[in-house]
Formats: structure tokens, sequence, C-alpha cells
């Protein structure tokens, strides 16, 4: 294949005149499309552009009239285009006020060509991808730049960029624009030199330190770099502000030991003096086994209980250490209101159908219609279904009932009624009772128990009775007060990063129940608890937990092979439904009450 044509390079043009900035630049951005590489620069008015270089390396352009913002004083990397533009750099002239220049460094030849389209400049350089694979092909095993000069130096702008890298065994973070370093055997002066330029502050190194450096670098912060070739030589720096100075280590660690030598000597030499410090909220006698190993060997601290206030005996830096440790510890502690809420929800319902009918029928000398036989002269057929319990009202006595399956009505409960058919003689009598029961209720008991407390201290709050219970043993007759109480338990932790609150909650809801009794008649407890751990944000209301329960039944009393018969069976039996549910919530609401003092996200 025939190697492309070399593009002569165009001839250096003197930038424009100075002007006052007219124009401001909104954006900066680069477009591969196949073989066409493109910056668009876009304006906010009409400025004067020039290109005043272009070689095989390098393409400058000139935008006079112009202000660039901060932000768009960057590089921008393009080498993951695999085109001829490495990389695209804007920056103000330093020495032409209302002068931006674009700097772009090219993978190989490439041309050139700018065209304006309204306020937004395209530059373009044709042939970009073509350049970019032979330059590939091509590449030399190593290049060596001249020790100082490098085009990265005079190009770049501070780029915002974080890098995590590993230095001397200890984590950090390099916020340096990235540079690229291609060096071999140069004069570290010149090398610090370099970097210095890049990250635009200054380095200080003496004349005795001499050593060349080979370093070959991709897309590395400048700072991250100054570390790795400074320990590469066995040396380091000190930075005051923007001042970085140089030197070996074994000069810094001389340095470091002469000061703490020049500290310790004015330790000893310094006479202890008292200094009182009053807590407001933490207790001083608390706190001074945290405060002591900040002390001095010629230090201590006293407490004085009466007014809470520590008594420092120490030189003045330990003083400042360990006063400015109890101001970060007496913080007012977080106050925490916290309610429960316990629902109890109960519903029944109960339906029940009873019926009850019998007779009497005789035939005899004394009713008037004997049989007329010897045997039996006289018969009788009567229901014997009842008892002395048999409800009998509304019919008539005796009832003779032969099926008695009665509801459990009577004052207050249901309904029933009798009907009654009898002869005029009473020979024959015929009785019938219906029965019927419906019940429902519901019954809703909302209990609240409310406590305020420190944070990570526990409270409690109870109120209910003691119930006598009777013990029989051995010793004989004992009384035991067996305690039925509504009672709430917490101990509250406040996060001091979101201001949410983990609690260790237990509700016990105890209540004596004088319905199911034991043998001596002392009446057994239902017992109602929760206990748990929970993390619920300020001022919001979580479920604890609950428990939900429902019995549901139907019954029939009836008499056999009659009872199960279809229609007529219904006279024959009983019929009981019931449905009881109960529900059980316990709600948990924490709110810190002294929230103005504490610092949370």
């Amino acid at each position: 294949a025939k190697a492309k044509a070399k593009a002569p390079p165009a001839k250096a043009k003197a930038p424009p005149a100075t002007i006052t900035a007219a124009a401001a630049v909104r954006d900066v951005t680069f477009q591969q499309d196949g073989d066409d590489a493109r910056v668009l620069i876009e304006l906010s008015g009409p400025a004067d552009a020039e290109m005043v270089s272009a070689d095989g390396q390098r393409a400058e352009l000139v935008i006079a009239g112009a202000d660039l913002p901060d932000k768009l004083q960057r590089t921008l990397d393009t080498t993951r285009f695999e085109g001829a533009v490495r990389s695209v750099s804007t920056y103000r002239d330093p020495k032409r006020k209302g002068q931006i220049r674009v700097v772009v460094e090219l993978a190989g030849d490439a041309a050139p060509r700018l065209e304006k389209v309204g306020n937004t400049l395209r530059w373009h350089f044709a042939g970009a991808a073509t350049v970019a694979r032979a330059s590939k092909k091509a590449k030399p095993a190593q290049s060596i730049p001249s020790p100082v000069v490098g085009s990265y130096g005079t190009s770049s702008a501070p780029v915002t960029q974080k890098t995590v890298a590993q230095v001397s065994g200890r984590r950090k973070v390099y916020r340096g624009p990235t540079i690229d370093l291609d060096f071999k055997d140069a004069d570290i002066h010149n090398l610090l030199r370099f970097l210095a330029n890049v990250g635009r502050v200054s380095i200080v190194v003496p004349d005795d330190i001499k050593a060349t450096v080979t370093v070959r670098l991709k897309k590395v912060p400048w700072d991250q770099a100054l570390e790795v070739i400074l320990e590469s030589k066995d040396l380091w720096y000190r930075k005051e502000g923007n001042l970085y100075r140089v030197a070996s280590r074994k000069v810094l660690d001389a340095e470091d030991q002469a000061e703490a030598e020049r500290i310790k000597a004015a330790i000893q030499s310094e006479a202890p003096e008292a200094e009182t410090f009053v807590l407001n909220y933490a207790n001083a006698k608390e706190a001074q086994p945290k405060l002591e190993p900040l002390l001095s060997p010629k230090g201590k601290i006293e407490v004085d209980e009466r007014t809470n206030q520590l008594i420092v005996n120490d030189i003045k830096s330990h003083r400042r250490r360990i006063i400015d440790l109890a101001r970060r510890l007496d913080t007012q502690t977080p106050q925490i209101m916290i309610e429960a809420r316990i629902v109890e929800a109960r519903s029944t319902y109960l339906r029940d159908i009873g019926i009850q009918w019998g007779g009497r029928a005789a035939a005899s000398a004394d009713g008037g219609n004997a049989t007329g036989l010897i045997f039996p002269n006289s018969v009788a057929v009567a229901g014997g279904g009842e008892d002395r319990q048999t409800p009998t009202a509304g019919v008539s006595s005796p009832s003779d009932f032969a099926v008695n399956l009665p509801a459990a009505v009577g004052s207050g409960a249901g309904g029933a009624i009798g009907v009654t058919l009898g002869s005029v003689g009473g020979n024959f009598n015929l009785s019938l009772r219906l029965s019927a029961l419906e019940d429902a209720g519901s019954v809703r008991i909302i209990s609240s128990p409310k406590i305020t407390v420190l944070n990570n201290t526990q409270a409690t709050i109870s109120q209910g009775v003691s119930i006598p219970i009777s013990v029989v043993s051995a010793q004989g007759t004992q009384t035991q007060f067996v305690p039925a109480d509504l009672s709430l338990v917490v101990t509250p932790y406040v996060s001091q990063r979101d201001c949410s609150i983990a609690m260790d909650v237990e509700v016990t809801k105890n209540e004596p129940d004088f319905v199911n009794t034991g043998a001596r008649g002392d009446p057994t407890i239902l017992r109602k608890e929760a206990k748990t751990r929970i993390l619920v944000a300020d001022g919001e209301t979580t479920v604890m937990g609950g428990i939900t329960t429902r019995n549901t039944g139907v019954s029939y009393n009836k008499v056999p092979f009659f009872g199960d018969l279809p229609v007529v069976g219904w006279l024959f039996k009983r019929r009981r439904e019931n449905d009881d549910r109960t529900e059980l919530l316990v709600f948990i609401t924490p709110k810190i009450t002294n929230k103005a003092f504490l610092t949370c996200e």
C-alpha cells in the first residue's frame, strides 16, 4: 500500500492583536466520524479565530475577542477514538487578555481545516483514522524528549480528577491534572521544574541533590507522579501551602527528630499550670478517665463534683488538647419521647336456633274414650325429654316435650314463642316452642404508655394491679402476688448520622381473667407481650408486632336419624354458630425532643 503523502506544515502566523473579550466560549467538544475528526467550539457571539501553527505533532488555534470559563480550561483525552487527535487542550493566553488558545496533540500527520458556521468553529482533521492506524504500526520503541520541554506543560490546564493509588503503604486520593511522561536519563531538577509548571506550584530542590530519572507514565496525576519519582530516589517533600520543599529522607528524618527533641525539651522546661473547665452536660467524673491519656508526665486532672468542673493541671499544649476534647464530649445528650400504642379489637358473633315440641295423648275411662279392652283398657303417650331446668314459658304445663333442644334465650338475650294445642277433655295435648338468639358485638381497647428518656438509657413505665394467688406447698398455703399490669421498657440509641433511632423495646399488657379461674377461684392472667429491637426514623410510627386470632364453629344438637332428614330434620335438631375474632397491634413512635442540638445529615 502506498504511504499517504505528508501534508506540508502550515506556516506560523502572528497571533491577532489583543482585543477586549466580547464573546464567551459555551462549549468545546470532540467528534470522530470515520476518517474525519473535528473539534467543535461553540461561541456566544462573533470572534476572530486563526491557526497559528500546525505540524505532524500538534496544531494550535488562537481565538481573539472571546472569554473562556474556568470549567472549560481543560484537556480532553481522545485517544480512545483511535484517531490522529490524541488530546484537545483549551486555556486562556496568560500574556494576552481576551485571547484563547486551543492546542490539539496529533498522533501523526493530518490536514487541519477550519470553518465557521454561525457562532460555531469547526476544526477538521482529515484522514485521522488512517493516520492513527499507521502511527500504531510504526510506533518507535522509545521516544526520548528533551529533559524539560514537554508539549503538555504548555497546553494543559488543571482537570479535577480523583485517582486512588497505593503510596508508601497508605491509601491516598490524588486530584491533580493527569499527564503523560516519557523521559530517559532526565535531570531530576529539570523534571521537577516541569511538574511544578504542570501543577502550578513552587518546588524547591537543594543543589546537593544530583540524580537522573528514566520514567514512562501514562495518564497519571502530576502529584502522584511527583511522589513516585521522589520515592524512586529516596527523596520526599514537605508541603507548606503551595510550596513543596524536596530533600532526602535522611535529612527530613533528622529534621523530624530535631523537632521532636525540641518539643520534648520545651515540655520538660515548661511548668504546668492549672485551668478549669465547666461541663454543662457530661458528668465530670465520667469524663475524667477519657481525658487522662492526653496528659503529659507532669499533668493531672481533678474533678470538682459540686460544680461539675474539670481542673486540668498541665503544660499549655496538653491543656489545650484536653480541653478541646472535653468540649467535644460536652454535648447535649439526645432526649427521646417514646410512645407505644397497644390496640386491641375484638368482635363476636353468635347465632343459636332451637326447638322444643311434644305433647300427651290418652285413651281412658276418665276421659270417656276407653279402649273397650280388658288390657289395655287405657293408653297414654307423652313426651319425656324435659327436666327441671327445661324452659317451658309460653306453653301449657306440663309441656311433655319429646324434643327438648332450646336455644339459650332469656332476659336480654334472644326470643322464644310457644304454641299449645289441646282437646276439650284434655285427652290430647300438643306443645311447640321455638327459640332463637343472635348476638354480635365489637370492642376496641387502646392503651398508650408514653415515656421520655435520655439516649442509651433504659426507661420503664407501668400501671396495673397485683393479683393475690394462693399457693399450696409443704409449708402450707401461702399467698403470692402476681403483677397484671401495662408496662413499657425501652432503651433508645440515636444515630448521629441521620438521627434514626434504634430501640430495645419490651411492651407488656397483662390482665386478670375472672371468667376462667383456678381450683381455688384464683383468676388466670391474660398475657400479651412483645419484645424486639427495631430501627425507626425520628417522628415516624412503625408496627412493632401484632397477633390476630379467629375462632369459628358450627355445632348441632339433634335426635339421631330424624335430625338428618331433609327439611323435617329441623324439627329434631338445634343449630349453634359462632365467629369470634381478636386482633392485637403494637405501634411505636419515637421522637427526639432536642433535635436542634444535634448535627444529623
